[in-house]
């Protein structure tokens, strides 16, 4: 059951969680092979925060009666086993055989990746997180913003003209013309979905660092990592109508929260390039 009247509402209006039919593709083809690696199954199913989400969700459901909740990719590959995994492609590959995907699409799920890939490369510097949950917090973080554009992609659509374009701030424009913004939206799905309360925690409150470092600091970690690797994708422009190098990472609230040194974020800013460029060649290949 939801935790708010709220999500209750949100996840009835939204409806459910659409996955990329490349990514189920890609799995479909590395399950037929009698070799597969687990490495190999994680590296695909990361690279979609829609299948990443159903996945985990089956792992911390009540059918496999975990005594900890799975809070990463790989160890909910091992808890639900490949038959289940199979299945969950094959259903995500025949679902969405027709479905398009434009330029809203692409640039939200290039956001998905390289926050995922900014959150374990940070986490791995600052030494404060588990990387691979960090990781996994980073690609579902705008996870609303897809359910969303599956909603009403023209809506949508007219909430990015608007913020491109410089005229409102995002939240507030999506609370305009949805009555939701897209952190509530993410987190009642999570929610719905029994994910562990960090997870949800952290993408409801990834744009509102405030008040957390007093009364949650292992969440207030988190959402800083995540407000860092976003500052990343915005210097590089992934997910955003262009680059920013005007912007000052090291003064990031996430930068500053984490006390990170400006030269360690100068070292990382060339290796987070490399590990998106790779990741993302992963799924055009």
């Amino acid at each position: 059951m939801a935790r708010y009247q709220d999500f209750e509402t949100i996840v009835s209006t939204m409806g459910d969680l659409p996955p990329s039919p490349l990514v189920a593709v890609k799995l479909l083809e590395l399950l037929r092979a009698p070799d597969n690696e687990t490495a190999d199954l994680v590296t695909t199913l990361s690279l979609d925060p829609a299948v990443s989400a159903r996945v985990v969700k089956m792992a911390n459901s009540v059918i496999y009666d975990q005594q900890r909740q799975i809070t990463t990719v790989e160890r909910a590959i091992i808890v639900v086993g490949q038959n289940a995994l199979r299945n969950l492609a094959m259903d995500s590959s025949l679902r969405n055989a027709k479905r398009t995907y434009g330029l809203l699409e692409r640039r939200l799920w290039e956001n998905s990746i390289g926050s995922a890939v900014g959150c374990r490369l940070i986490a791995r510097a600052a030494g404060d997180f588990d990387p691979e949950e960090a990781y996994l917090a980073g690609l579902l973080h705008h996870v609303g913003k897809t359910l969303m554009i599956n909603r009403d992609k023209a809506l949508y659509q007219e909430v990015q003209r608007i913020v491109d374009a410089g005229d409102g701030e995002l939240i507030d424009v999506e609370r305009g013309l949805f009555a939701y913004s897209h952190d509530m939206v993410g987190a009642a799905l999570l929610d719905n979905w029994n994910f562990p309360e960090q997870l949800i925690s952290a993408t409801h409150h990834h744009h509102d660092l405030e008040g957390l470092a007093d009364e949650e600091p292992e969440l207030y970690t988190l959402c800083s990592i995540i407000n860092l690797a976003d500052g990343f994708c915005r210097y590089y422009g992934i997910g955003y109508p262009h680059l920013d190098e005007e912007i000052d990472l090291p003064f990031l609230p996430g930068a500053l929260a984490l006390e990170l040194n400006p030269v360690v974020i100068d070292e990382l800013l060339p290796q987070f390039r490399e590990a998106f460029s790779r990741e993302r060649s992963l799924f055009l290949a």
